[in-house]
């Protein structure tokens, strides 16, 4: 955690009310972006969001925060968010591929940045996940989406068809969709920036 950081989290544990006034203020509007691709729905996105941050200082001198600050609030609203989906639509498959997945963009806007902390968390667990893929289908999803070679040029240097590259992408992106689907939002953005 940065050190601005820690000095928030340290006033909010002492219950300093400026300190969670600029805690609410700094986050609020990422968060409720957040919890609204999960919900569909403004009203209960920002009652979720509410619902964080009465959690947060209702608990807050027994909160114990172990990475970015950011990640933290992040991961809280993502499970307000689910747990209330599950709460709410039992029997109901929700699937984050079902969700609008356009304005997540939005983050990319220096406006609402995720923060560099994040983003290296998040760049770990994908490349941890990249380098799980099977032998083939990493080497060929490398190719096309760190190195940007096409379809022909990667089956050209792997001595495969075009078909197979297609294959092997297709099953890449799909292991990693299922593997990384609690990251999907955030992992979108990063995809459109690293990849």
């Amino acid at each position: 955690m940065e050190y601005y950081e820690e000095q928030i989290v340290r006033g909010v544990k002492e219950g300093d009310e400026n300190a969670f006034r600029i805690l609410y203020d700094k986050y609020y509007h990422r968060l409720f972006c957040i919890s609204r691709q999960y919900l569909q729905d403004e009203f209960l996105a920002e009652t979720i969001v509410s619902d964080v941050f009465f959690h947060l200082w209702e608990n807050r001198k027994t909160i114990d925060i172990q990475i970015s600050l950011n990640a933290y609030l992040i991961r809280m609203v993502r499970n307000f968010s689910l747990n209330y989906l599950q709460k709410n639509y039992v029997g109901r498959e929700v699937s984050l591929n079902d969700m609008d997945m356009t304005s997540p963009l939005l983050f990319l806007s220096d406006e609402y940045p995720l923060g560099r902390l994040m983003e290296k968390e998040l760049m770990a667990k994908v490349q941890e996940e990249i380098e799980r893929l099977p032998k083939e289908t990493r080497q060929v999803f490398i190719l096309s989406r760190l190195e940007e070679l096409k379809h022909d040029e990667i089956a050209a240097r792997l001595g495969i068809s075009v078909n197979t590259v297609k294959y092997h992408i297709k099953q890449a992106l799909s292991i990693l969709r299922d593997r990384l689907k609690d990251y999907l939002i955030v992992l979108l953005v990063c995809f459109v920036k690293y990849f």
